[in-house]
């Protein structure tokens, strides 16, 4: 899930006083604005111990004006409010309607260290992740608009930020934190962040998940999501459809997860032909293995036109035995699928245990095309990320083996491939007026497929990046992360 918030993000010095003097007036007039209606804004601030969560309280403070904002620090319990109900502590600092409350340690707090520290007995951690989903919907309810912003930083910047021998100036000193400990425990910090913001993020309370590695683009991020979503909601009357990528066209130019992918790496033939007998002989077997034992895989292939996605496909269903799959395809839904809910069409085509079912495009149209073509309303595609997690999360908890691939290449080499496709007959087919339309559109894709895969990498279904401009290279990365998966999942039972 945090694979989209380690890339390197950031703003000059120069860039952010010149954008943050507009964002800073843009905030003031839509919080005058805010005063004269009828909700609150509660503003959640969350993350890692080290990123800069005080820092960002106090930019805004200073940003706003401090008559309509009130900040609230939670950290241990007093006697006070442990000898009362848990949420007692926030209903009574819950701020007025017309003014904006930011819960600083808030009621995701103790239950993140608590499932950090002790691993609460199974099924109470979801109880209270229930919980708070109750009370955050009876806010949204009553008209509350609920901006939750969570502030990730890597395992080495977070013990540089906490560590006393680290350089001061890449220290916080604000954080009383072990810093060795908080290393030993990031990973396990991480997975259960992870849990938390999937079984809370919601359509009336949506997670916006800010990298904050920089401290320049940390801040003005969290103003331009919170500037956006007030506004957007100030404008419609409706909660905001959680378009967490909006502030990115004020920034332009930052890197996104497709900018880790390394397109440079490549396969020669001979390497090539050998390790492509090793994985489709080890996958055939594996296959095989998954029948015996009723478990299933399901693959979903994504990528940009041209990618080289069915030359993929092809490679690993040569591995299969043709009665142990199907691979489905889709375009446009057809209107009888249409007629029901956007999951409908791609449930009917599961295939039955000990079975697996390839998804040439798939679910994600919803949260890409649908998203950038505006064939769908943004409260569609914005409640889509936890709808596909839930769906996801099921077919995992079921047994199956989720595998999700992108396919990625560079800009150049799409459009050297479309020319390619124009020139030879038998590949002309595969290049239309469409794919040199959706080529016009690449930057909004690609903001489309960042958040695409920052709220649906999970553990259970994690997304693979595949480096494509090398075909070789691209089909061996496939075949070697299903042989990896499915072996991992057979040492597991």
């Amino acid at each position: 899930m945090f694979e989209s918030l380690e890339v390197g993000k950031q703003i000059k010095n120069k860039v952010f006083n010149e954008q943050s003097l507009v964002l800073r007036q843009q905030l003031l007039a839509a919080q005058i604005e805010l005063q004269a209606l009828d909700f609150p804004v509660i503003i959640v601030v969350a993350g890692l111990d080290g990123a800069g969560k005080g820092s960002v309280v106090h930019r805004l403070n200073e940003w706003m004006d401090p008559r309509g904002i009130e900040s609230h620090a939670f950290w241990e319990p007093s006697d006070e409010e442990e000898s009362r109900p848990f949420y007692w502590r926030f209903w009574r600092r819950l701020p007025d309607k017309g003014k904006i409350g930011i819960f600083f340690g808030s009621w995701y707090s103790s239950l993140l260290k608590t499932e950090c520290s002790e691993n609460m007995p199974a099924g109470e951690f979801s109880r209270h992740c229930r919980n708070i989903q109750d009370f955050e919907k009876m806010l949204s309810d009553d008209g509350a608009l609920i901006i939750k912003l969570w502030f990730h930083i890597s395992r080495e910047t977070q013990y540089m930020q906490l560590s006393q021998d680290a350089p001061r100036k890449k220290q916080n000193l604000r954080v009383p934190a072990d810093a060795q400990q908080a290393r030993k425990q990031y990973k396990n910090t991480i997975k259960v962040a992870e849990n938390l913001i999937l079984e809370t993020d919601s359509q009336h309370s949506p997670w916006r998940l800010i990298e904050a590695e920089n401290n320049n683009y940390r801040d003005l991020t969290a103003g331009q999501l919170i500037l956006q979503a007030v506004q957007d909601r100030i404008g419609n009357g409706t909660p905001d459809a959680g378009d967490s990528q909006k502030h990115e066209r004020k920034t332009a130019n930052q890197p996104t997860i497709l900018d880790t992918v390394d397109l440079s790496q490549t396969l020669h033939s001979e390497d090539y032909k050998r390790q492509l007998h090793k994985y489709q002989t080890q996958l055939q077997d594996l296959a095989w293995q998954f029948h015996a034992q009723g478990r299933s895989v399901i693959a979903v292939f994504e990528g940009w036109d041209a990618a080289g996605k069915g030359s993929a496909i092809r490679r690993v269903t040569n591995a299969f035995d043709p009665r142990l799959y199907k691979l489905v395809q889709f375009a446009a839904p057809t209107d009888e699928e249409r007629r029901h809910h956007y999951l409908w069409r791609f449930w009917r085509h599961l295939q039955r245990d000990g079975h697996n079912t390839f998804f040439d495009r798939s679910w994600y149209g919803r949260v890409l095309v649908e998203r950038v073509e505006h064939f769908a309303r943004p409260d569609e595609w914005g409640r889509a990320y936890s709808e596909i997690n839930r769906f996801e999360q099921q077919l995992s908890d079921h047994g199956a083996v989720v595998l999700k691939f992108w396919v990625h290449i560079g800009y150049e080499e799409q459009l050297r491939r479309f020319k390619e496709r124009e020139l030879e007959p038998h590949k002309q087919h595969k290049i239309t007026a469409e794919d040199w339309r959706n080529r016009e559109r690449w930057p909004d894709y690609e903001l489309a497929i960042e958040e695409m895969v920052s709220r649906t990498s999970t553990h259970y279904a994690p997304w693979t990046l595949i480096a494509g401009n090398n075909k070789r290279f691209a089909r061996i990365q496939v075949l070697k992360t299903f042989c990896q998966r499915m072996q991992d999942a057979l040492e597991k039972c």
